[in-house]
This record gives C-alpha cells, sequence and structure tokens, in this order.
C-alpha cells in the first residue's frame, strides 16, 4: 500500500529513482576515493592488526596463501573506506527518506542512522582489540597445553576477524532499525511479522551472498544473527498495540470481501460504537500529530477499502486525509 504524504513532492516515481541513482552514485564515487588513501597505507594497517591478534609470545604466524593477501588488502580498505564514509552515508539516506517519511518513521529513521555507526564503532574496537584477541590467546594456550607446535595463517586470522565484523554490521544495523521502531512506537505484536519479514530477510540474504562459497557457515552465520536480533527487540515485538483492530467484513455483489475501517476521531466527543460495529477511538486525531502517524501505520498494515469516519467536522483535516490516501485503494466515507 502507498501512501502519499503531504511532505513528499508530488513528481513522477522515475524523478525519485533518477534521485536515488544519484545519490548512490555519489556514495559509490567517494567510496571509491576514500579507500585509496586506507589502500595505500593498508599494509601498516594489517600489520598493527596482527600484531594486536598474535596469540604467540614466539614467531608461530605464517603466510600460507600469498595469493589472497592482495584480496585481503582490496577487502580490508573497502571496509575501511566504508566506515569512514558513513556520516555522508547517514545523511545522502536522510535527506532523500525524510520528505516521504510520517513524523514516528523520521524519529526512527534518525535514531537508526545516528546510533548504529556510534554502536558499530564501539563494537569494532572491542572486538578487534578486546575480545578476539582474548580469544585467540586462549585457544593458543589449550593447544600449548597438549603439546602442540602452534602455527598460524595470517590469512586466516584475519579472515576470521573480517567476517566477524561484518557480520556485527549487518546485525548492528537491522537491530537498531528493530528497536528504534519499538522506541518510536511503529513496533508493536500486531505487526513484529511485518517487520521480521522485511528486516530477517535482508539479513539473510546478505549473509549468504557474503559466504556463498559456505553455504553451510552462511546459514549458521544467519540464524545465530537473527536469534541476536530477536532477542534484543523482543521487548516491543510482544508489546501490546496501542488500538486493537477490528474491521467490518462483508461481501459485496461481485462475492468480494469488503473491508471496512470505522474510526471514531472524538471532534464532537462521541465515543459509542455507531450501531454495536467494531471502531477504533482516536480522540483529537484532528490536532495530533502523533494520533495521524497512528492512523497512517494503522492503513498501511491492514489495508482497509473503505475508512469511515463518525462525527468528524474539522474539514481541513478531513481535506488533508483524503488528500494522503489519494493514492491508495482505500475509500474515505463521512458520517
Amino acid at each position: 500500500m502507498t501512501i502519499h504524504l503531504g511532505t513528499d513532492s508530488n513528481i513522477r516515481l522515475q524523478s525519485h529513482t533518477e534521485e536515488l541513482f544519484a545519490r548512490c552514485g555519489l556514495l559509490i564515487f567517494t567510496w571509491i576515493i576514500i579507500s585509496i588513501p586506507w589502500l595505500i597505507n593498508i599494509d601498516s594497517v594489517l600489520e598493527y592488526l596482527i600484531i594486536k591478534l598474535d596469540p604467540c609470545e614466539v614467531e608461530c604466524l605464517n603466510l600460507y596463501q600469498p595469493e589472497k593477501w592482495s584480496e585481503l588488502r582490496w577487502l580490508s580498505s573497502a571496509i575501511l573506506g566504508f566506515a569512514t564514509i558513513m556520516p555522508l552515508m547517514s545523511q545522502q539516506f536522510w535527506s532523500f527518506a525524510k520528505p516521504g517519511l510520517t513524523n514516528s518513521e523520521r524519529r526512527l529513521f534518525k535514531a537508526t542512522i545516528i546510533l548504529a555507526p556510534l554502536i558499530f564503532l564501539l563494537a569494532s574496537y572491542l572486538t578487534l582489540f578486546i575480545a578476539l584477541p582474548k580469544l585467540f590467546y586462549i585457544g593458543h594456550s589449550v593447544q600449548s597445553d597438549y603439546g602442540f607446535v602452534a602455527k598460524y595463517d595470517v590469512i586466516n586470522l584475519i579472515s576470521f576477524s573480517t567476517a566477524i565484523i561484518w557480520m556485527e554490521i549487518i546485525v548492528i544495523f537491522a537491530t537498531s532499525v528493530m528497536v528504534s521502531s519499538g522506541l518510536t512506537g511503529n513496533l508493536d505484536s500486531s505487526n513484529a511479522n511485518w517487520w521480521r519479514l522485511r528486516v530477517y530477510g535482508i539479513v539473510t540474504m546478505l549473509l549468504l551472498l557474503s559466504f556463498y562459497e559456505r553455504t553451510t557457515n552462511g546459514l549458521l552465520m544467519a540464524l545465530i544473527s537473527i536469534l541476536l536480533i530477536e532477542l534484543m527487540s523482543r521487548p516491543w515485538t510482544i508489546k501490546m498495540p496501542r488500538y486493537q483492530i477490528e474491521m467490518e467484513r462483508k461481501f459485496d455483489s461481485y462475492g468480494e470481501i469488503i473491508t471496512s475501517l470505522h474510526i471514531i476521531c472524538g471532534c464532537q466527543e462521541q465515543k459509542i460504537s455507531p450501531s454495536n460495529k467494531p471502531t477504533i477511538v482516536m480522540e483529537n486525531i484532528c490536532s495530533q500529530e502523533n494520533k495521524q502517524d497512528d492512523l497512517l501505520r494503522i492503513l498501511m498494515f491492514n489495508q482497509p477499502n473503505n475508512i469511515i469516519l463518525h462525527k468528524c467536522d474539522n474539514q481541513q483535516f478531513v481535506q488533508k486525509f483524503e488528500s494522503i490516501v489519494s493514492s491508495t485503494k482505500s475509500k474515505i466515507i463521512i458520517k
């Protein structure tokens, strides 16, 4: 269901597509340019990282796959370049999406693009310089206790670290979306599956494509990621919705089911359900933007054929609401 907001530009879809491609092109070009300085100095960066990850007191690291060293250098430079342009990415995404978002969705988007990069940078530092060195040291100690002579491949050491960081990027951004949705009132138990389908689907697709050579690893990482995201967003996915949505269903002359959503807007302080039909009471919806956002969200998720407004005498709100849903299949009826 597509809703045309009053703040969105009333222009053709092709214009939006061209703007999106232009902004993505700018980001890709900037990403490439920013990655070049990282590529020039990547050997020093990788050397510093190897020193931090090295679990041995004596020399035990070797380069068993020299042909993959160049691949690792390019990949590391790209990740560092990506982290560098995160502020620009946030600004470009915000500028593109802002006109087509409701107030609550704007708060959601703003919280995501601010919190996710900060949490990612903090998590990356803790992972690379605290968690992984301790993990490698424990593993090395176990091998030494058994009397094995430890020899580690530098490529595998850094590749494993890179895979963990990439997984963290996906999990942190996906979790930020879910948590921000809950904090801004966009996520509750009534639409949790709608969010799960989209967020978990993207997470699974990205991880499977990232580890296409080893599908089992990709599936395992996808499962772990989904469990982590579900655990952290659990307080909002089980939260009771603000409104209990019940729609009237009737058959038309063609045998199709027509759904009607009855809304009492509260303009005339009437809260009694008309003819005992299922209704939603939204007091002061004519003046409160958060209530209007709630109504738009209800329409997007339930997609009724008819929207019946009872006792609503605010013509300014009615006209605004009609312009918003004019691009949908819903029909507004005033009673």
